[in-house]
């Protein structure tokens, strides 16, 4: 039996007059799942939070959640998600407690006051202070306290450890799983930062220039990485030799020192090149995945750097003297 899709999006694009927000973003998520959005800033993260709500028109393309067109019925979907916004806007000269009370009871189904005062201690966020007295880190407790404290279907948060500490960002993943798996919500999770992400979501979709350009699980994205190859030869001529038979059109990186040398691979490429260095005088081989950052981060190399990645036969091995 299939998952049940409860967000959607076909060809959704959104331009600031000439200015591109996102533009044809493709996206299903699924019933149940932690779903990261990861880029950096003006990838469009925000753009898409902000449509999926209605809180701003698209220029075109199809969006819908709950299988319910997300203009025509945004009331009932807001009922039934929760929403944290990458800039809260709170009223300045009330405490933390009212505004709580005042947004929170714009939801039909009642929340309890203790279980505010629950996540208040938890964050250790002091609820009869005015907004305008907190730090930037206290306000974003009770943005994060807007969005746990309902029991809601949806929750849609756009980077929602900004300002926090350390210890309060890894209570906050903690609490967001853990209520999750309870609850069986779907949660939609924007952020730039894969290392927050990569400990709760169960697939990460990266957006650069307003576009999808991967969806992925977590292991997935470590098995289409390139693996990194290090080898120290026991001599010299050793490493010369295997250098003139180094298929260099599926390698990438090469860098020669004296009887060492590293390169990057893939992984369907790795057993002819293990196989070639058997065959070699070596010493030692040490075979590596490169951390998840760096994966995230080849989809924002420049545009020259891209073209070059796309012709590995016209590269020149660099030597290191």
């Amino acid at each position: 039996m299939s998952k049940e899709i409860i967000i959607q999006t076909q060809n959704l694009t959104k331009y600031y007059g000439k200015s591109r927000g996102i533009e044809d973003l493709n996206l299903e998520i699924y019933q149940g799942e932690i779903f990261g959005l990861l880029g950096p800033n003006g990838a469009g993260k925000t753009t898409t939070c902000r449509l999926l709500l209605d809180l701003i028109y698209k220029t075109s393309g199809i969006a819908k959640i709950f299988n319910l067109d997300i203009h025509h019925h945004s009331t009932k979907i807001r009922q039934r998600t929760a929403y944290l916004p990458g800039e809260l806007g709170l009223y300045q000269n009330k405490t933390a407690r009212r505004n709580l009370q005042y947004l929170l009871g714009l939801y039909e189904n009642h929340i309890p006051l203790r279980r505010i005062e629950e996540l208040a201690e938890i964050f250790d966020l002091d609820l009869d202070r005015k907004v305008k007295e907190l730090s930037k880190g206290n306000k974003q407790k009770v943005g994060i306290i807007l969005a746990l404290a309902p029991k809601v279907e949806l929750l849609i948060l756009d980077e929602p450890t900004s300002g926090l500490d350390p210890l309060i960002t890894a209570e906050f993943y903690y609490i967001l799983r853990k209520q999750q798996e309870e609850t069986g919500a779907t949660v939609l999770l924007s952020s730039h930062l894969l290392g927050e992400v990569e400990k709760v979501a169960h697939r990460v979709g990266i957006i650069k220039e307003g576009s999808v350009v991967e969806v992925a699980t977590i292991q997935q994205l470590k098995n289409m990485a390139m693996k990194e190859i290090k080898v120290e030869f026991k001599t010299k001529a050793a490493l010369q030799e295997f250098s003139k038979k180094m298929p260099t059109e599926v390698v990438d990186s090469i860098m020669l020192n004296e009887t060492h040398v590293s390169f990057m691979i893939s992984r369907e490429e790795l057993p002819k090149i293990l196989n070639l260095l058997s065959q070699s005088d070596v010493i030692d081989i040490d075979v590596a995945s490169p951390a998840l950052e760096d994966i995230f981060l080849k989809y924002y190399e420049t545009s020259s750097t891209q073209t070059k990645s796309m012709n590995n036969t016209k590269r020149k091995v660099e030597v290191k003297s």
